[in-house]
């Protein structure tokens, strides 16, 4: 896990030669490149206690959500915005506790500034320091306002120049393009002026020094997650290292490596499934557990983890979410499933008598009874985890490979069914029912996750040669046992014949 609690996202709205007093304010900090799609979700994994959103990317690339925002929110981080997309995060999510700090933010809250390009500019990659190449509205806006309130600019002056620079594109408001615009007199001043402050700059500085004052951390809130929110989880959270040449795969990835070739995957699914069921009819019946037993669960399902990895893999509310389902399912098996699944059946107007078992299964057989993210998130307890996590490192490198060498080409989807029927020895008319088992949802006929997992080991597979150690993790994956030994990972407390619901007893 990070040591660094505050995990700032930023670019060109810090000094390119940061002095002392910057310094002094960076040390304590993870410092990140400018946030774009997935990258909050990720920074969940490392624990932080407070998040700083300064700048963000889009317009090329898809921008951090509101969502994972409100992810960090519920799990209890501190979420702070300024300077650049900060700001506008931080006006739009203020309902919901995000932090703003700074004049941009103000500016965006009380509706004088109201469009996105304001904030928005064109920047030279890391390498070079994130260094400006076109000029952001907001900055020339701020220098005219303080140009105007010292009489060196007239108002008519400085409201012509925004409103020509307003006609343009963020991406053609270049120096020499607002010098042009300017006349000579307003250009020198606005020169000097610019050259001597910045406001995204000032906020930043606000919102790292609120960063560093650091309150009592808030509790995690429970909020519904939405389908959306969870196949996003599953593209971003990202499983550690256990290369430091390569970089953690996704647990969906690892997840999907595992439907596709553990021969103890369709049994995996059915637990988890049966799971999802026992913790529903659990809180139909009326069942809260006690929030120390899900905290001691919790406890137990971080030790997991850390104990093989070293670090947690997931984000605190994560661990949450998992204890609760094994604490809900326990509690179902104690009042007889009969008794926990009636109450569900009747709310699903069903017979519970005439339904009994077979409601059971009829329901643990419905591919979208439990979304991928959570399948995936079970599945990281296991033994089979980690050899999952290698393979599908090394399957992702290849993939990419792939795609360069065949300038993105994706590889034919007959032909990637084909593969299937091959791996599981079945025929091509059973891939469809097997997938499902698997727990690969199919969505439609043209994009479904088994297409996906398939498409990600395709080239690994069909390598004459191997050109990394993917054959060697796939095999380890295989002979890896998919359930979690219980009396390595329930707490002490956890009475005998109350094991984990969801997962094999440990053999022998």
């Amino acid at each position: 896990m990070s040591t660094r609690r505050v995990i700032v996202f930023a670019g060109p709205s810090l000094p390119r030669r940061p002095d002392p007093g910057w310094q002094k304010l960076l040390a304590g900090c993870d410092l990140r490149p400018p946030a774009r799609r997935g990258d909050v979700l990720s920074a969940m994994a490392d624990g932080p206690d407070t998040l700083v959103l300064l700048d963000g990317y889009y317009y090329t690339v898809p921008a951090v959500t509101h969502k994972e925002l409100l992810y960090a929110l519920d799990s209890g981080v501190r979420v702070i915005g300024a300077a650049s997309l900060g700001a506008l995060r931080a006006v739009e999510l203020a309902p919901f506790g995000m932090i703003g700090a700074g004049r941009v933010f103000e500016a965006y809250r009380d509706g004088a500034l109201d469009g996105d390009d304001e904030v928005a500019l064109l920047h030279a990659p890391a390498e070079h320091g994130y260094r400006p190449l076109t000029v952001a509205l907001v900055e020339v806006r701020f220098a005219l306002e303080r140009l105007v309130g010292e009489g060196t600019v007239s108002a008519e002056e400085a409201a012509r120049l925004i409103d020509a620079l307003k006609a343009l594109p963020f991406t053609a408001r270049e120096p020499r393009r607002i010098a042009e615009l300017a006349g000579e007199e307003v250009r020198q001043a606005l020169e000097r002026e610019l050259a001597g402050s910045s406001v995204k700059q000032e906020d930043a500085r606000l919102a790292l020094e609120l960063a560093a004052a650091r309150p009592a951390p808030s509790p995690p809130r429970r909020r519904s997650s939405t389908g959306y929110l969870s196949a996003f989880k599953a593209e971003a959270i990202r499983g550690p290292a256990a290369d430091p040449e390569l970089p953690g795969a996704t647990l969906a990835h690892a997840w999907n490596l595992a439907q596709l070739f553990h021969p103890d995957a369709a049994g995996f699914v059915q637990r988890i499934r049966t799971r999802a069921l026992l913790a529903a009819a659990a809180l139909r019946s009326g069942i809260e557990p006690p929030p120390d037993h899900e905290a001691r669960r919790a406890a137990a399902l971080r030790r997991w983890h850390l104990r093989r990895w070293g670090r947690l893999c997931l984000p605190e509310t994560e661990y949450l979410e998992e204890a609760r389902l094994h604490v809900l399912a326990r509690e179902a098996r104690r009042l007889g499933e009969g008794g926990a699944l009636a109450a569900l059946a009747r709310h699903l107007g069903l017979d519970p008598a005439v339904e009994g078992t077979e409601f059971l299964q009829h329901l643990a057989r419905q591919p979208t009874l439990v979304p991928p993210w959570a399948m995936a998130r079970a599945f990281s307890f296991t033994a089979a985890f980690r050899p999952a996590l290698e393979a599908a490192a090394e399957a992702e490198e290849i993939h990419r490979c792939f795609q360069r060498w065949a300038d993105g080409a994706h590889v034919v989807k007959d032909d990637l069914y084909g593969m299937a029927a091959s791996l599981w020895s079945c025929a091509p008319e059973e891939v469809v029912p097997e997938a499902t088992k698997r727990g690969l949802f199919i969505f439609s006929d043209s994009s479904d996750g088994l297409h996906e997992a398939l498409e990600l080991i395709a080239a690994a597979e069909r390598l004459p040669e191997p050109i990394n150690r993917y054959p060697e993790k796939r095999d380890l994956l295989i002979q890896a046992p998919m359930y979690v030994p219980a009396a390595k990972i329930h707490p002490p407390h956890t009475p005998p014949g109350h094991e984990c619901p969801g997962y094999k007893a440990a053999p022998g």
